[in-house]
């Protein structure tokens, strides 16, 4: 699937979210979840649309007070240079540092009417979207913004587990 197909679809399935009135931190365990649920099965565009959507409904794993130790995944991390099982350890540990840092923030910063104009964490993550939909939109928005329209979104490519990190963490941090 082309991936600019791809990011179409994901916009539209995260719409949804609203109907399902998920705290954010509780659908980052979900989808981490399904991250586990799914680690053993070969990563296509497929895949990770199915992972997304079943995060809604899905369990959600228990939070662990030893994801508080975890840091914020590097910008422009390299997954080429990864094994497929260090781009899966590496999305866990994402979604890990985004349920803990969510709980840093609390449920009043979270329900703060401005906080779109951005927070930083006690951990020192900078946050301007904090809802899956808001911050999938946030990374279109810099990948319109990076790239435009490339011939390289537009063709065939190979997908990751990193694909779920590049979106939360780009997407996150996205103004």
């Amino acid at each position: 699937m082309k991936y600019d197909d791809f990011l179409e679809e994901l916009k539209i399935l995260v719409q949804g979210v609203d109907e399902y009135n998920i705290p954010e931190e509780e659908y980052f365990r979900k989808l981490l979840f399904q991250v586990e649920l799914n680690a053993a099965k070969n990563v296509t565009a497929n895949l990770l649309l199915a992972i997304f959507k079943e995060s809604f409904t899905s369990e959600s794993v228990q939070f662990d007070e030893n994801w508080n130790s975890i840091e914020e995944p590097a910008l422009f991390t390299d997954a080429a240079q990864m094994s497929n099982k260090e781009e899966l350890e590496f999305t866990k540990n994402t979604l890990r540092f985004f349920i803990s840092d969510l709980r840093r923030l609390g449920d009043k910063v979270l329900k703060d009417p401005h906080r779109g104009f951005g927070l930083t964490s006690s951990s020192g993550a900078k946050w301007y979207n904090f809802d899956i939909t808001s911050i999938v939109y946030g990374w279109d928005s810099f990948c319109n913004d990076s790239s435009g329209t490339s011939a390289e979104n537009s063709n065939e490519c190979i997908y990751s587990w990193c694909d779920i990190s590049d979106i939360l963490v780009f997407g996150k941090g996205y103004e």
